[in-house]
């Protein structure tokens, strides 16, 4: 049997494992809307939607006496280590990583309970791309017919650098990490599609916005897939600005400032690379005396524009009906669990820990790489 570091060197290159860093705990997580960079982001005076009301913002009615119709809920998560550097072009350091990668999607039962619907999970050892391909691919194939491996069901991957888009080499591995990620969500999504699990009145709420930009096709069969889909970002960038003409002016920030218990944003109408749209609005799901700061308890939705909504844009009284049930799913609180609880779904909150319960523990996980493969 053959350590990992004697597998590298078969392929001429010296793996140097020094203490393993936590690389979720070294690196901040971004805002989770921190890739809406759109030209035309906000068009804060143009809502993106049939009723366009001379008001900032929009009451909801919170009274609860309809169940919400959301019925699915999806998480993605990922946890990412540093186990060693190799040495390539004899002077440029590159960082081994290793990652448990989970998506999996939680379903309310007849009993009101969350039950567990699908669950993907996937671990990878992830090299840079700068690594001989011949080589890669015979590290690759040793690594992966070893009995450790398999029994982790472990993917070896190349991820790519670049220094115009990445801070540092570590920041590509986590992206691509996120990418895999990401694939593993719309696999899901496609299995409860072809299964006809969702309709109008079974919904799914994604953790997070629907920045799929990767895994996009292009056609309109991917945002069909989104139909019945929303996304629900718990933090966001407040210094987003609101349209391109305000650029250095007003930030989306200061118009949330406003909003009281019960109320959105109109609809904000944005488009990505790829040329998809989507409107998203803000809504506040706690009132301001439960939390702390003033932008505690708002939560950024985003639903992918059909062909449908591309002309006059979404309907409000649909939209007003997400808000509402997205109010309803705010109850009860895991508050003191969680530093975001605030902006937490419960349902979401509880499937985020079941997707969680199936990671093995860091400490474990990283001892696995230093075993006989």
């Amino acid at each position: 049997m053959s350590t990992l570091q004697s597998l590298f060197k078969r392929s001429g290159i010296t793996l140097y494992q020094n203490e393993s860093l936590d690389l979720d705990h070294y690196y901040q997580d971004p805002y989770q809307d921190a890739e809406d960079t759109f030209p035309d982001q906000y068009q804060m005076g143009e809502p993106f939607e049939k009723k366009k009301l001379p008001k900032q913002q929009r009451k909801i009615d919170v009274i609860r006496e309809r169940e919400s119709n959301f019925s699915y809920f999806m998480d993605g998560s990922r946890r990412t280590y540093k186990i060693g550097d190799i040495v390539l072009e004899k002077s440029k350091i590159y960082p081994v990583v290793v990652a448990q990668v989970r998506a999996g999607c939680g379903f309310r039962g007849s009993d009101r309970r969350i039950h567990k619907h699908l669950i993907e999970q996937k671990n990878l050892l992830l090299v840079t791309s700068r690594f001989n391909n011949s080589d890669f691919q015979e590290l690759k194939y040793r690594i992966k017919k070893g009995n450790l491996a398999q029994e982790l069901n472990l993917d070896v991957i190349q991820y790519s650098f670049d220094k115009t888009k990445d801070l540092a080499p570590t920041n590509a591995a986590i992206a691509k990490a996120n990418s895999i990620m990401h694939e593993m969500e719309i696999s899901i999504l496609q299995q409860m599609v072809n299964s006809k699990d969702l309709d109008t009145e079974h919904l799914l709420i994604v953790d997070g916005p629907l920045q799929f930009l990767k895994e996009d096709t292009g056609k309109k069969s991917f945002a069909d897939l989104f139909y019945n889909v929303v996304g629900v970002s718990k933090t966001f960038d407040p210094m987003l600005p609101i349209s391109e003409r305000s650029r250095g002016g007003a930030q989306v920030g200061s118009q949330l400032l406003r909003l009281e218990y019960g109320e959105r944003t109109p609809v904000f109408h944005k488009k990505n690379s790829r040329g998809r749209e989507f409107g998203c609005w803000y809504l506040r799901i706690r009132p301001k005396s439960q939390v702390s700061s003033p932008l505690e308890g708002i939560i950024k939705v985003e639903k992918m524009a059909c062909e449908e909504d591309l002309e006059d844009g979404f309907d409000s009284d649909i939209i007003d009906n997400i808000s509402h049930w997205l109010i309803e799913e705010g109850c009860p609180t895991c508050h003191g669990k969680d530093d975001r609880w605030a902006a937490h779904l419960y349902p979401v909150y509880l499937t985020e820990k079941m997707v969680k319960a199936t990671f093995m523990g860091d400490l474990s996980f990283i001892h696995q790489f230093k075993k006989e493969f």
